[in-house]
């Protein structure tokens, strides 16, 4: 009796221990969600950083790992050297922790990088960075890029105590933009495009400023041409005098130049395609000029060349299957830097180099930088380089349209992808995806499954795909390598596309029964110019203009039975925003539903039609970077507009989509991100081998 008794303690201690020990991990597993809520979505990286360092000091190592490689991220993301630490201590304590450890050896850049820097670290990380059309200064104290986001100013970005300075006086777009950067060699001046809106057509023209002083300085052009569309300054010569100049024609063919700097003179070097070279730099004493192309017409990867700044020789000096992007020089001009994707990562490579010519054969730098974005070297040998770094994901939440609330958690679809769209039967999603060295791909993903799977069509660029009503093929807009811009059906299957119409940059929207596509062409931008949208019958190829817009809006949306169009109408002068319907047949535009400033409503993405095509579901949002606040239903005939139930702070108001049955919504959640990362001993590193 006594046995069984002490017998049925015993289990009822181990019962009990092991509810509480499962009760823990759910506890854990809690804790871990909430951080990755704080990071990913919220933003708040310090307040993570804290949740992460309690849930790591949980007895579930395996969750512990997690916490501290996630912990290590936010670290990095924020600058502080503290990430290098945490990293390390994975590999050292948790090596039965293999997916963690891996993980952690990566963010490191590999389990034998003993070349790389303990001092790599981010300088300045943010939305507003652009994707590496400026340069580091040769002190290293500042970084140019251009605020794409609100102004299209340059700005000076000072490393030391973090401020910027708008060097243009743009208010707003309405005026024009910078683009495309670089420092003189002796840090005092600035080149930079600079493209004016007018008209019927743009202007552009290369400018110099100086960078010196307060305020916004005088620029002083140097060269513009109406046959030229851009000017993308790269470099300057060692001695100041020349800058080193991607051209853009008319025709969109591409010119490599040497502009001189006081007096504008123009030399062609080389003609090349759309495409160009991403960089070009200047060899250190001034008789070369490094960049690189892509190894023909039909593929997306590229070799960097070296060819004499006097035009008497060119030598291929780095040519692999692989993608290979010139990164820089050494000081002595010996060994020439580039980024290649050879090692399935994007690793940073030397090449020797003697009087413009390859020596031997290339030797691995760093095994994993993450990004082909170069902003040069300084003098003191550190590469500046750009990284994505984006939070943003796409997410999926079953939805109750009529209760007007969600009915269970969002799951995680996939990081960094573009606008998603539902297959007709509502069992695939279909996005853009982009790779660190910049190619594109459209990815389509399983709801029932996760199985993803990425497809390349023979296509550079490519805008948000759309599902014809088959679910077997898509289309999208897109440019092929010799940069021709059309609408595409790309198979689902083997990825093959195929022209379906000659387009301008646009939108394309598939009618329900699948016979014609909608597509918009024009800017999207209130008062940048008119937008016009079209119809296009896949059968006959015949096109006819729905409407214009003069003053351009925001994207317009078909409604599943193919009847109307739902668009947004901002009206600066009585400071309203409204939501509208016109029918595709022709008729004038009925408004539903607008908002005062500053509440308005998101016109860049920010709606989907209901299945029934009785209602839109938009994005009320407030403040001039669009942050969501409530969502709306608003149906199309009679009845109230309804806010629903939903908390959708931390979502983006750019790309809600409604399953084609209203069973579940797509959104995207967290934020739109670049580091610039500052290599350190890059040069030393160099010179050494």
């Amino acid at each position: 009796m006594k046995n069984k008794l002490l017998l049925a303690v015993i289990i009822a201690t181990v019962t009990s221990s092991t509810l509480l020990l499962a009760q823990a991990t759910r506890s854990s597993e809690a804790q871990f969600k909430a951080a990755q809520h704080e990071e990913e979505v919220v933003g708040d990286l310090k307040g993570a950083i804290e949740l992460y360092r309690t849930i790591a000091q949980s007895g579930d190592r395996a969750l512990a790992a997690r916490a501290l490689v996630r912990m290590a991220g936010c670290h990095q993301k924020l600058g502080n050297a503290e990430a290098r630490t945490i990293y390390e201590r994975v590999i050292r304590d948790f090596g039965d922790q293999k997916d963690a450890v891996a993980m952690a050896r990566a963010r490191l850049g590999g389990a034998n990088s003993g070349a790389r820097a303990t001092g790599d670290r981010v300088v300045k990380a943010g939305a507003d960075i652009t994707w590496g059309d400026g340069r580091v200064s040769p002190d290293g104290r500042f970084i140019s890029y251009t605020d794409w986001n609100l102004t299209g100013n340059l700005i000076l970005h000072d490393l030391v105590v973090g401020t910027d300075r708008p060097l243009t006086g743009n208010k707003d777009w309405s005026v024009g933009n910078a683009y495309s950067s670089t420092f003189s060699r002796d840090g005092r001046q600035v080149a930079y495009g600079w493209r004016t809106y007018s008209q019927p057509a743009f202007t552009n023209e290369l400018r110099i400023m100086s960078v010196e002083g307060a305020g916004i300085p005088q620029p002083r052009r140097v060269y513009a041409s109406d046959e030229i569309d851009f000017f993308n300054p790269t470099d300057w010569s060692p001695d100041d005098k020349s800058l080193a100049v991607l051209v853009t024609r008319k025709d969109q063919s591409g010119l490599i130049a040497i502009i001189g700097v006081q007096d504008g003179s123009f030399r062609g070097l080389k003609t090349v395609g759309w495409r160009g070279p991403k960089k070009m730099f200047f060899s250190p004493d001034g008789r070369y000029l490094a960049y690189d192309l892509p190894a023909n017409d039909a593929e997306a990867q590229r070799d960097v060349f070296i060819i004499a700044v006097d035009g008497s020789s060119e030598t291929p000096a780095v040519q692999h299957p692989g993608d290979d992007v010139v990164m820089g020089w050494s000081l002595d001009g010996s060994r020439l830097l580039f980024a290649s994707d050879r090692t399935n990562a994007v690793a940073l490579w030397t090449q020797p180099v003697t009087d413009g010519k390859p020596r031997g054969a290339p030797a691995l730098l760093k095994p994993d930088i993450g990004s082909v974005l170069s902003q040069g070297l300084t003098a003191s040998g550190t590469l500046h380089i750009v990284r994505d770094a984006s939070t943003l994901s796409l997410q999926v939440a079953p939805i109750d349209l009529e209760a007007g609330r969600l009915l269970g958690p969002a799951v995680l679809e996939n990081f960094r992808s573009g606008r998603p769209d539902w297959s007709a039967d509502g069992k695939q999603l279909a996005y853009k995806s982009t790779t660190a060295n910049g190619l594109q791909a459209v990815s389509i993903r399983s709801v029932e499954s996760g199985r993803v799977r990425e497809l390349r069509p023979a296509l550079l660029y490519i805008n948000e795909p759309r599902w014809l009503p088959d679910s077997r093929s898509l289309v999208v807009f897109g440019r092929d390598f010799k940069g021709h811009g059309a609408i595409y059906r790309i198979d689902a299957e083997t990825g093959k596309a195929s022209v379906i119409a000659d387009a301008d940059l646009c939108r394309v929207q598939v009618s329900p029964d699948g016979k014609k596509i909608y597509y918009e062409v024009g800017r999207v931008t209130l008062g940048s110019g008119p937008q016009r949208l079209f119809e296009h019958h896949l059968s006959s190829g015949d096109t006819r203009e729905l409407f214009t817009r003069p003053d351009g809006g925001g994207n317009v949306e078909l409604s599943p039975d193919g009847r109307f169009l739902a668009l947004v109408v901002v009206d600066p002068k009585t400071k309203t925003t409204t939501l509208t319907v016109r029918p595709v047949a022709g008729g004038e535009p009925r408004a539903l539903f607008h908002v005062n400033h500053p509440d308005r409503l998101e016109g860049y993405g920010g709606m989907s039609w209901t299945p029934d095509s009785q209602a839109v579901i938009v994005v009320n949002a407030t403040g001039d970077r669009f942050e969501p606040k409530d969502l709306w239903l608003v149906p199309v005939t009679g009845g109230k507009a309804r806010k629903l139930d939903i908390d959708i702070r931390g979502w983006k108001a750019l790309g809600i989509r409604l399953q084609p049955d209203g069973k579940q919504i797509a959104f995207f959640t967290g934020q739109d991100l670049r580091e610039v990362w500052a290599l350190e001993n890059v040069l030393q590193a160099t010179l050494a081998r």
